[in-house]
Parts: C-alpha cells; sequence; structure tokens
C-alpha cells in the first residue's frame, strides 16, 4: 500500500541504481542480480519466522544455559556438594589449609587473653 510519493521514489532509486550498473560486467552484475532478487525475497516475508531464533550464536546459547546451571546449583546448596561463598576465598589461597584449621582455637585464646607463643 504505498503512497504515490512512495512509489516515485522507489522508481527513481531503481533507476539510478540500474543505470550505476550498466559499466559491470557479467559476473557482478549477476551476483547483484541475486544479491537484489534473495533482498527483495526477504522483504516479502512477513510474520513470525522460527528461522531467526537459530540465528543466535551457539555460544550465546552456550553462555546461558551455564549462567543457568551454575544459578541452580549455587541455589542448591543444602545438600552440602558446594562450599558457600566465602568458603571459596580460602579454598582459592595457596596458603597452608592446616593454618586456617586451628584459626579458632587462636582466636581463643586472644579472647582469653593467653600468649600462645609462650
Amino acid at each position: 500500500m504505498n503512497r504515490p510519493d512512495e512509489k516515485q521514489f522507489i522508481a527513481n532509486v531503481k533507476k539510478a541504481l540500474d543505470l550505476g550498473t550498466e559499466n559491470l560486467d557479467a559476473g557482478t552484475q549477476s551476483k547483484l542480480t541475486r544479491i537484489r532478487h534473495k533482498a527483495l525475497d526477504a522483504g516479502e516475508r512477513k510474520g513470525f519466522d522460527i528461522r531467526q531464533w537459530f540465528t543466535v550464536p551457539v555460544a550465546g546459547w552456550a553462555t546461558a544455559c551455564l549462567l543457568v546451571l551454575g544459578l541452580a546449583i549455587y541455589m542448591n546448596q543444602s545438600n552440602g556438594t558446594l562450599p558457600p561463598l566465602e568458603d571459596i576465598d580460602l579454598l582459592a589461597a595457596e596458603d597452608n589449609l592446616e593454618f586456617y584449621d586451628g584459626l579458632e582455637f587462636y582466636a581463643w585464646l586472644t579472647e582469653e587473653g593467653i600468649d600462645a607463643a609462650g
């Protein structure tokens, strides 16, 4: 349902593009014709196209799935298979973990005012 001025504009654009392609070789003209037909076919399609959903990169879907899986595992921590987030720093540290094993004892000694060194 183009208005008359839109039809005239489209006709002028077609004419200018056709004039620009007159000096091209046959191979280039063939490629341009195929591209033009492909663009016109794509423009005529209307409505929802399920193929649009499959154009999303696989990496994007994989990232989204990993994020959902990670969130689900974190939310299901009640079975004790994953450490709480505050323990992640301890596990990632290069320090000797035996130091942290007696940390509560040293805190108790400090509260009691007992000198652990002597």
